[in-house]
């Protein structure tokens, strides 16, 4: 799972910065690479902005599954919720409002 092409919507591609945005795939590829979990074919990710700090929530609902990271002195946090999605052909990665 996860292995398909690639793609982001408009939206993420103009509201997130290309470095969050590999972050995030990393955090997908890490757990393929480490078979810490099955991955389910819908994957969540929360960010928050805490205090100048960055939040991210990664979770999925089956089997349950959740990493928090952290990043202090950021200069723009964001506030935002995102998916990947995994249709067996390809994944993309979208905001939560595009679905």
């Amino acid at each position: 799972m996860f292995q398909g092409k690639r793609f982001v919507t408009r939206g993420v591609a103009d509201t997130i910065p290309l470095e969050v945005q590999m972050f995030l795939w990393s955090l997908l590829d890490s757990l393929i690479a480490k078979r810490v979990v099955e991955l389910d074919y819908l994957q969540v990710f929360e960010l928050s902005a805490e205090g100048g700090k960055q939040k991210i929530i990664h979770s999925q609902e089956v089997p349950e599954y959740q990493a928090v990271y952290q990043f202090d002195n950021v200069v723009n946090p964001l506030n935002s919720k995102l998916y990947a999605i995994d249709n067996s052909t390809y994944v993309t990665m979208l905001l939560c409002h595009e679905y």
